[in-house]
């Protein structure tokens, strides 16, 4: 596949090749078992086939195209622990010598050494080469503008990461040969899900002409930061108002127990009116709010009067779970509802 797709001519991998690929990397990465490559084979074949190439390749120059930010990610930590690894390694493994070109090659490689050993301060360091990088501030005010995200989300540890990984993907513009493990398939999407990834997907294609990206990014690719901004707009979605509608303050507090106890992977909100004591015009201006009340006040209520963002449902607490099912449906219609008013 490496020459009918790509061109590229190699001698035959031996066992001798693998073996030292793996004992590199067990080296440089305390955390990798022996037994872990052996079993997740396909995870680093990738990274081992890229870096056996540096001594199998027969036309074995390599030449990297001039980026700014290679001299800027080679004073990380690992960019020397790389070199020094090699030395130690490599080179007196296979009895050669590999240049400044081959280690910059391996440096770049889609690889996990080192992964180990990463302290805040160059997670931070890291953070200031990508965020400065004019490709990536781009899509971040792209972002902004077309997806509304403000600096709350922008700034979250989350929304960070995920960027950090799409930076990576982006490097010397070869994303569009980089494997995919999962494959994507858009049916498979809820309607939120297909919304954010359109949207996501023009927006990519407005940043990529604009920075002069010569090369489509891959569904999945798209996907990938589809998936980690939808994770980020649930933390941002508002919560649900509920109104519970009772005459006595403890009624009150144990079906609002009950109900964030029960549901608590949503992000509820309730409030109590009290019927005896509150004018009821007052409820029927609530506005998207699910109002529970118990069957004996519903005489005291005129339904038409509720606006029809507020839905009612007649409940006592001792029938919460006959009620289960349709409480959950409610509370996912408001959560679509607020997450594609994020979008909108």
């Amino acid at each position: 596949m490496l020459y009918s797709q790509y061109g590229v001519k190699y001698y035959s991998l031996s066992d001798d090749d693998i073996r030292i690929a793996h004992q590199f990397i067990l080296a440089s990465n305390h955390a990798i078992q022996p037994k872990l490559l052996e079993t997740t084979t396909d995870d680093f074949l990738f990274f081992e086939v890229l870096l056996m190439l540096t001594w199998v390749r027969r036309e074995n120059n390599v030449e990297l195209q001039d980026w700014e930010d290679l001299a800027a990610l080679k004073q990380l930590f690992i960019y020397q622990q790389l070199v020094d690894y090699v030395h130690l390694n490599l080179e007196q493994s296979l009895n050669t010598f590999f240049n400044q070109t081959k280690l910059d090659y391996i440096f770049l490689c889609y690889n996990f050494l080192f992964s180990d050993q990463w302290q805040n301060e160059d997670i931070k360091a890291l953070h200031q080469i990508i965020f400065t990088n004019k490709q990536i501030k781009s899509l971040l005010q792209h972002l902004a503008q077309k997806l509304r995200l403000v600096k709350e989300v922008i700034f979250t540890r989350n929304f960070r990461v995920a960027i950090v990984y799409f930076y990576k993907k982006c490097i010397l513009n070869l994303h569009s040969l980089l494997p995919e493990s999962n494959p994507f398939l858009f049916n498979t999407l809820n309607t939120n899900q297909k919304v954010l990834f359109n949207q996501v997907q023009r927006m990519i294609d407005v940043w990529r002409t604009a920075n002069n990206i010569p090369y489509f990014f891959t569904k999945e690719q798209i996907y990938f930061l589809t998936n980690q901004i939808e994770v980020i707009y649930q933390l941002f979605i508002p919560e649900i108002d509920i109104t519970i509608v009772t005459n006595t303050i403890s009624e009150y507090e144990s079906i609002a127990l009950k109900l964030t106890t029960t549901f608590n992977h949503y992000k509820l909100n309730p409030k109590v009116f009290m019927i005896n004591a509150e004018n009821i015009e007052q409820l029927y201006q609530n506005k998207n709010t699910i109002v529970l009340i118990h069957p004996k006040f519903v005489t005291f209520i005129d339904e038409t009067k509720l606006l029809a963002s507020s839905p009612i449902i007649k409940l006592a607490i001792d029938y919460l779970p006959t009620y289960q099912e349709q409480l959950i449906q409610l509370f996912k219609q408001f959560n679509n509802r607020s997450f594609l008013a994020l979008l909108n």
